[in-house]
């Protein structure tokens, strides 16, 4: 969902505010390209080691570097990347056991902090990716006192924020429509990109729809097996109730015959060539067959009940697969018309941050924000330059000077001739 035409009009002007307010340059493209993370000191580790429990949990990362690992001792993690140090972990394992599968993720982040002329100085939860303006707005942004600074374009960097957050939520959602809609109807999982609106990552809409992807597979293969399952089921149960109905078959033509000998029996009692015991005999084998029948014909009910079961069971498999996407896109639905909602409100407050800083961009003026960051560096810390779109590591330090120019109360008063009046 793009903002209204007006909105990326002011978002463009205030645009070319942040850099003037920010007027540390910029880095190049090329650096700000992601890396994958180095584990730094502070930062706790998840070993997990598939099939040996002792050899699975967590271990921060001293001030050394290094972690305390079960019959390894001490490894050197700094600097490394999860990969690297599982590869190691798996490789160093191999010549005390065999066959050990190792995956190593990060569980915290040694945390950041931000220090200077901000609002809110103090320490903050580190994330993989995070440049130093961010925790300048978390840090509640400039913090002058010699100036009236006007904060419009840490509030739109906010807003902005913001907003990408709720468009990414709402192609998650879109995403998850999609894939309930497949379960729903029964076809094959296939989500195209433009539903939404184009992704500003590509990666992270290939990323969520491969999650997408593998739940819809998942539910589908133990909806397969389960199917599979009662199908042996019900071909046995065919298979009993084919054998039942031949041997119904042959009992019904025993049956028949023995009630030919026992009238011929009876014939024979009557004109005296026969005893009474032989016809008695015959209609024991005749009792004898009729309740083998009605055995036989409860045995084939029982097998016929038992085959209608399973197969009411396979449709019940079905029945219940639709009736739960049919759920789940209900809620679906709620929260993508909610988050819509909320990004419309979100322009809206983006474009009045357009209005209130219309002064900032008239001066001819601004202050200046620099950046240094005191990092760790081969064991000692350093401070080095920055600016706002430096990339932050876990423990670093971030300091803030805000330099005022002595012609901004000039130039301010220039542009709002109202307060130089009100102040004489």
């Amino acid at each position: 969902m793009k903002p209204p035409t007006f909105v990326r009009t002011v978002l463009l002007r205030l645009a070319c505010a942040s850099m003037l307010v920010f007027t540390s340059p910029s880095p190049p493209a090329a650096a700000l390209q992601a890396k994958p993370y180095q584990v730094g000191t502070g930062d706790v580790l998840t070993i997990t080691v598939y099939g040996d429990a002792g050899l699975t949990g967590l271990f921060p990362v001293s001030a050394e570097g290094v972690i305390g690992y079960p019959l390894l001792g001490n490894i050197t993690v700094v600097n490394m990347t999860v990969d690297e140090i599982g590869a190691q972990i798996s490789r160093d394992l191999s010549t005390h056991m065999a066959n050990r599968s190792v995956a190593v993720a990060v569980k915290e982040y040694a945390p950041i902090f931000i220090v200077g002329d901000v609002q809110k100085p103090g320490r903050y939860e580190f994330r993989p990716g995070m440049i130093a303006l961010e925790l300048f707005a978390l840090g509640g942004g400039a913090r002058v006192t010699s100036a009236r600074i006007d904060m419009s374009a840490i509030q739109l960097i906010s807003a902005q924020q913001e907003y990408e957050d709720m468009s990414l939520q709402l192609l998650s959602q879109d995403v998850r429509r999609v894939r309930l809609e497949a379960e729903r109807n029964n076809v094959p999982f296939r989500y195209e990109g433009n539903r939404i609106g184009p992704a500003r990552d590509p990666a992270v809409l290939e990323k969520i729809v491969s999650t997408e992807q593998s739940v819809y597979a998942l539910r589908l293969s133990v909806l397969e097996a389960e199917k599979q399952n009662l199908e042996v089921q019900r071909q046995n149960f065919v298979h009993e109730i084919e054998t039942l109905e031949k041997g119904n078959i042959m009992r019904n033509e025993q049956f028949q015959l023995l009630g030919l000998d026992v009238d011929a029996s009876a014939e024979l009692v009557s004109r005296g060539a026969a005893s009474q015991a032989a016809l008695r005999e015959r209609k024991r084998e005749l009792l004898a067959m009729n309740q083998q029948l009605l055995e036989s014909t409860s045995f084939l009910a029982r097998a016929q009940q038992n085959k209608n079961e399973v197969e009411r069971r396979v449709m019940e498999l079905e029945s219940k697969r639709r009736n739960d996407a049919v759920s789940e896109l209900r809620e679906i639905e709620l929260n993508m018309i909610r988050l819509r909602k909320k990004m419309a409100f979100s322009v809206e407050t983006m474009a009045e941050i357009g209005v209130s800083s219309r002064r900032m961009m008239s001066l001819d003026q601004m202050v200046q924000t620099r950046f240094s960051v005191v990092r760790q560096i081969s064991g000692a810390f350093d401070e080095i330059g920055a600016n706002e779109h430096t990339s932050l590591r876990p423990g670093d330090v971030v300091r803030v000077t805000i330099l005022a120019s002595s012609s901004f109360e000039t130039a301010k008063q220039r542009v709002d001739p109202g307060d130089q009046s009100s102040a004489q």
